[in-house]
């Protein structure tokens, strides 16, 4: 019978000699428990509209918080979220585009995918232009590789949306 995902990440930590660290008794376990919150595969949720009002005028929210993990490094990225769009028949339920950001947070991707997914969830359910931004600090590039802190800075448009959607 192969090994358990608990005793095969187990055996990874005790080739690396976290086996004689006390603390880390339990990490084998408690990491598989982190990982098991960001499964992929999940339907995504609906979004709630209603009709738009007349007039089309932008509606924009700014700094949605979102954490998810690197596909690559299997690390932490965190950040906000700026979602701009422009109604043509229905608005969003401002509370659904905060879970929708949620749902896609939470599958190990990268920055570009997450904005990607959702900007194509809300251009599929809304119809006309939809901007996302994304700002992030991403733990793989500062704790190893380049070592060094910054803010990635993502934008993904659908629908003719262009930059200035975004601009204050």
């Amino acid at each position: 019978m192969p090994p358990t995902a608990l005793e095969s990440f187990a055996f990874v930590l005790a080739d690396l000699g976290y086996d004689r660290d006390p603390e880390c008794a339990d990490t084998a376990s408690r990491f598989l428990s982190v990982l098991e919150a960001f499964r992929p595969g999940q339907a995504a949720p609906g979004l709630e509209v209603f009709a738009a009002p007349p007039g089309g005028d932008e509606v924009r929210l700014e700094g949605l918080p979102f954490h998810s993990l690197c596909a690559h490094h299997l690390l932490p990225f965190f950040g906000t979220a700026d979602v701009a769009y422009v109604p043509t028949t229905h608005i969003a339920g401002l509370g659904a585009i905060a879970r929708a950001l949620r749902h896609f947070a939470r599958q190990p991707q990268l920055q570009e995918r997450l904005g990607a997914s959702l900007a194509d969830h809300l251009h599929a359910a809304l119809g006309g232009p939809v901007a996302v931004r994304l700002r992030a600090r991403q733990m793989c590039m500062e704790l190893r590789g380049a070592e060094s802190a910054g803010e990635v800075v993502t934008l993904a448009l659908r629908g003719g949306a262009t930059r200035a959607l975004l601009l204050p």
